[in-house]
């Protein structure tokens, strides 16, 4: 690869491992109308070579490209999209997932809106996105009708259900980026969320409608396949201990309060170990009697994990 074109402004960062829909990927970025962009891909220990793919259509000097020896992905992707990370010097950039594809206006979408996004001081862009299966069939179109979103109005509605997000449809600022890094939950599910939320600053997140992501939800991706449904359930577990114990601060009191009842109901059912620091919260917002009714019960849940894990 040639030095680096300093006039891109940003990283296509793509960890690799499954070949399935690879191909799609690639040939989606070779598309891009506009070329001011540097790619990214990690191997991340994958048992399928990708070199005959990314030469068939991408010239040498466009891309890097790392092969590595030991599977992060497995432990968590999160280890993974920081290990390719650390080779990026532009100053923004997208990890692409390897299922994923991007509209041929992509990058010139991300550069229409760069000076607004410089203008306001926001660190995130969110792009318009689909679900499709492995036939590139549309299951559900998600295009919403706001034009930026703050990042707390942002996170609540993923929370709640109301918009769907996932992490190839955003780019990010790199120096957000290095400040806070992504999150390790089981899984990197809820990971994602959370760097959207963080990473813009309290800034607003701006949301570009003429660009679309299109992410694949098969079976072979954890979206889609039913094999990680306990993994899932316990990253929303991770997940809500976050927030209790991280970034209460950054939320209001209504929507923290369901999420500590939440962490307790949900430690309950599947006999996780909570943690007692999680309703200090409480404590910490002069709910007393919240609070007492909380130290019971988590007392209960720990008797009960204690007696699984001897079990």
């Amino acid at each position: 690869m040639t030095p680096q074109n300093y006039q891109n402004r940003l990283a296509i960062v793509i960890p690799y491992y499954k070949i399935d829909f690879f191909e799609e990927t690639i040939k989606s970025v070779a598309a891009q109308t506009n070329k001011n962009f540097v790619l990214y891909i990690g191997d991340d220990a994958s048992p399928d070579d990708p070199v005959s793919i990314i030469e068939k259509h991408l010239h040498d000097e466009s891309y890097f490209y790392f092969r590595y020896e030991e599977n992060l992905g497995g432990k968590n992707l999160a280890l993974q999209w920081e290990r390719v990370l650390e080779h990026v010097k532009e100053e923004w950039f997208q990890v692409l997932g390897d299922d994923d594809v991007i509209s041929e206006n992509f990058v010139e979408e991300f550069y229409n809106n760069l000076q607004t996004a410089e203008s306001r001081n926001i660190s995130v862009m969110k792009f318009s996105h689909q679900w499709v299966d492995e036939k590139n069939n549309a299951i559900e179109k998600y295009a919403y009708n706001f034009s930026e979103i703050k990042p707390t109005e942002f996170f609540i509605k993923k929370y709640n259900h109301e918009i769907q997000s996932s992490l190839s449809e955003n780019i990010f600022k790199l120096d957000m980026y290095k400040r806070i890094k992504f999150e390790k939950i089981t899984l990197a599910w809820g990971s994602d969320d959370l760097a959207i939320f963080l990473f813009a600053a309290g800034n607003p997140i701006l949301y570009i409608k003429n660009s679309v992501v299109k992410v694949r939800i098969s079976g072979s991706s954890i979206s889609g396949s039913a094999d990680f449904s306990d993994q899932k359930q316990k990253a929303y577990f991770e997940l809500r201990e976050r927030l209790i114990e991280k970034y209460s601060s950054l939320f209001d009191d209504q929507f923290m309060s369901k999420v500590v009842e939440e962490y307790l109901s949900i430690s309950n059912y599947h006999t996780y170990n909570a943690h007692y620091s999680a309703i200090f919260y409480y404590l910490k917002h002069f709910k007393i009697k919240a609070f007492l009714k909380a130290l019971k019960k988590i007392y209960y849940i720990k008797k009960k994990w204690r007696q699984k894990s001897l079990s």
